[in-house]
């Protein structure tokens, strides 16, 4: 049975153009789970090709048509993100043949199935993992076979009714590194700045923020298995811009006496992969895993979330902030503190302006003492959180808000998540732009500060509109003795004084 697999985009709309954004404007590492599920087909007899639309750039199958004219099934795998892509991809499939088979896959269709299949013209669903439920359904399709034998699988008979087969058990953490590696050999070259493989799935926190699969659930692969895996993966890593391997797990040292194992296989084998990963703070503080890590890491991510403790614990992050800026200062004291992204999220829910600076004033505290890199980021609602589903349940969002482009700039949207006005956003915005002035002059080659005004404020509330409501509203101060050169701190923090009522324009809005 021939299936194509397609992975579309994040994408937005630009006058009419739907064009790449947010990581897939820039390419990081190509998605491993379609790639991964290329070769889980293949194993099992069947012509599997991958259409990957992230690395085109682009959301148009017009290439790709005779490549699916024969086809038995497609399947398409979404994000939230990316699903309004996804929608114009089916759209196109149809235009195309209107009897082909969809089977969408991914968090967002997973969350959303009955409203999903009884709302766009697919055929199945595929909830959670994929590996043996895909399989399934092509044999069973193959074969002219019922398919209500197939785990994790939603769909809809001849007469729109829909059914939802049991969810089979999760993938054991042995069996995880069984499946075949995925084959990038025919990655376009130079398209994508590293390759992309897992080490495990899950996490056993549970922000309350956080929209991943399988939180409270973590299953590690044994050491030597992901080596194995790695290392069969290593000599496609030419095809890549940088040469790097992006280990997509929600995070890689999760146990970090793993980890650490996972180093020495390394070094007894003789390899030496530069690897991108997500990490804790509180594992940077495991005795042994930085030192150990440290001659394999390219780059990594810290998810620091709130600059203060109040905010941490309400989270569930299971730190504090005397955690993350002794992690910053271990990471110096190794010299890889220009190479950790420390994130934080600004706006979340329950956040008045105050503690938003609270969040910017200690992620600016850490990168002038420590060098960190700092990403700062407005709260944005995405769905499968538990500040999502509690929305949803008050009736400020739901699921059909995410079908169009164009969501990330909505204002509504923006406005059920971040409770600060737009005065105060401004207020925050000015502060950040002399951050990152000062953290040019100290670094012109390396963006060390990174940060985006939120679309919505910047589209309905423009700042040459507001005039003097900003003036005067926020500044930075430096707060230690002037540097005495390029390598000295440089202090800085955060002031807020009283914000300004916009509650008209708010009311304008729908607030």
């Amino acid at each position: 049975m021939k299936i194509a697999l397609i992975s579309p985009p994040i994408m937005d709309d630009f006058w009419g153009e739907p064009r790449p954004i947010a990581m897939d404007a820039v390419r990081e590492c190509p998605p491993y789970g379609i790639y991964l599920l290329q070769a889980v087909l293949r194993q099992a007899g069947h012509q599997a090709l991958v259409i990957d639309l992230i690395a085109d750039g682009s959301n148009s199958l017009k290439p790709y048509v005779h490549d699916l004219a024969d086809c038995g099934l497609i399947g398409i795998a979404a994000t939230s993100m990316s699903w309004p892509t996804a929608c114009d991809v089916v759209s196109q499939i149809r235009d195309l043949q209107a009897d082909i088979p969809i089977v969408l896959g991914g968090i967002h269709p997973t969350m959303f199935d009955r409203y999903i299949l009884s709302t766009f013209p697919v055929d199945y669903i595929v909830r959670g993992e994929g590996e043996v439920a895909l399989t399934s359904l092509c044999t069973a399709l193959e074969g002219g076979r019922s398919v209500e034998s197939v785990p994790n699988l939603s769909w809809k008979d001849v007469d729109g009714r829909i059914f939802r087969n049991p969810a089979g058990p999760k993938i054991h953490k042995e069996d995880l590194g069984q499946y075949p590696i995925p084959d990038f050999g025919q990655l376009p070259m130079k398209v994508y700045k590293g390759l992309s493989i897992e080490s495990s799935r899950g996490c056993v926190f549970d922000c309350s923020f956080c929209s991943t699969s399988y939180r409270r659930s973590w299953r590690g692969m044994p050491a030597e298995i992901f080596v194995d895996r790695l290392q069969g993966m290593l000599p496609q890593v030419e095809r890549t811009e940088l040469g790097m391997v992006h280990v997509i797990d929600d995070e890689f040292s999760m146990n970090p006496k793993r980890a650490i194992e996972i180093t020495d296989v390394l070094c007894d084998r003789g390899l030496t992969p530069s690897l991108v990963y997500d990490s804790r703070a509180t594992d940077v503080l495991y005795d042994g895993f930085v030192p150990a890590i440290a001659p394999f890491t390219g780059q990594f991510l810290i998810g620091a979330e709130c600059g203060y403790d109040a905010g941490l614990e309400r989270i569930g992050k299971g730190t504090t902030t005397q955690i993350l800026e002794d992690a910053a200062r271990l990471l110096y004291q190794h010299h890889l503190s220009e190479r950790a992204d420390f994130s934080f999220i600004l706006g979340l829910p329950w956040e008045t302006a105050k503690e938003v600076c609270q969040t910017c004033s200690f992620a600016s505290h850490l990168y002038a003492t420590y060098g960190v890199r700092i990403l700062l980021q407005w709260y944005c609602q995405i769905p499968g959180s538990r500040l999502w589903d509690a929305d949803r349940a008050a009736g400020l969002v739901n699921e059909t808000m995410y079908n169009d482009y164009g969501f990330f700039r909505d204002l509504y949207l923006f406005r059920a998540g971040v409770k600060l006005n737009p005065a105060e956003i401004w207020q925050i915005s000015q502060s950040v732009e002399a951050l990152q002035q000062m953290a040019r002059l100290r670094h012109p080659d390396q963006i060390m500060v990174e940060y985006g005004h939120p679309e919505p404020i910047a589209l309905y509330f423009p700042e040459f509109l507001m005039g003097p409501v900003c003036d005067g509203l926020s500044n930075l101060r430096e707060v230690a003795s002037p540097p005495r050169g390029n390598t000295d701190p440089i202090r800085v923090e955060v002031i807020a004084r009283a914000p300004v009522s916009l509650d008209r324009p708010l009311r304008h809005f729908g607030a």
